[in-house]
């Protein structure tokens, strides 16, 4: 099994390389699972991530990607080494 190769299924996932936050079907990731094969911990982790947008958008409203992702090297993740973005200032 290669694990970078999960959710980069062409026919299943469009355009399956691109960061797209508002993606269609984002719960049936293989992250989390999905069916009968779901993770205990996913709502946590959805509840978790909702909680820091939540918070974070509060104090800076315009989060805004100004470049590629850096991706890093590795057989068993895909990962981000970076992911240059501009914070707009609160006024």
């Amino acid at each position: 099994m290669w694990c970078v190769s999960g959710n980069r299924d062409e026919t299943a996932i469009d355009n399956p390389d691109a960061v797209i936050i508002d993606r269609e079907r984002p719960r049936q990731h293989l992250a989390f699972g999905f069916g009968i094969h779901r993770c205990v911990g996913n709502r946590l982790a959805e509840m978790q991530l909702r909680v820091v947008w939540e918070e974070i958008l509060k104090r800076f409203p315009v989060v805004e990607v100004v470049g590629e992702p850096v991706r890093a090297k590795s057989c068993l993740v895909r990962e981000y080494s970076a992911l240059p973005a501009r914070i707009a200032k609160r006024f």
